[in-house]
């Protein structure tokens, strides 16, 4: 297999949590805010971490917002993976260290 073809199944692979929205806006007019579920620190699933700085009218801005960030992450994944300074994070995941 070649390392994109590698790289790809890891990211794929990488719990990055599901998007969701909370009701916990500051100000009346944006309720919404967008939050990640599923990153448990013990492995159970049950965590939640808000995506601070953010805030929607309406949920589905929210939850579209989240689903963003999580794009975001993975893209960011998959750049670290392919660049030659990432070694031990390669290793980390199974991945040959040397590009």
């Amino acid at each position: 297999m070649s390392l994109t073809s590698d790289i790809e199944r890891v990211v794929a692979a990488a719990n990055f949590g599901e998007p969701s929205a909370a009701k916990r806006g500051r100000n009346p007019s944006w309720p919404y805010v967008p939050v990640i579920t599923g990153l448990g620190h013990f492995g159970d699933g049950s965590g939640q971490r808000q995506i601070r700085g953010l805030a929607f009218a309406t949920r589905d801005e929210a939850v579209a917002a989240a689903k963003r960030h999580i794009a975001q992450q993975r893209a960011e994944l998959a750049r670290h993976l392919a660049e030659p300074r990432y070694r031990a994070l390669r290793e980390s995941y199974g991945l040959p260290r040397e590009v």
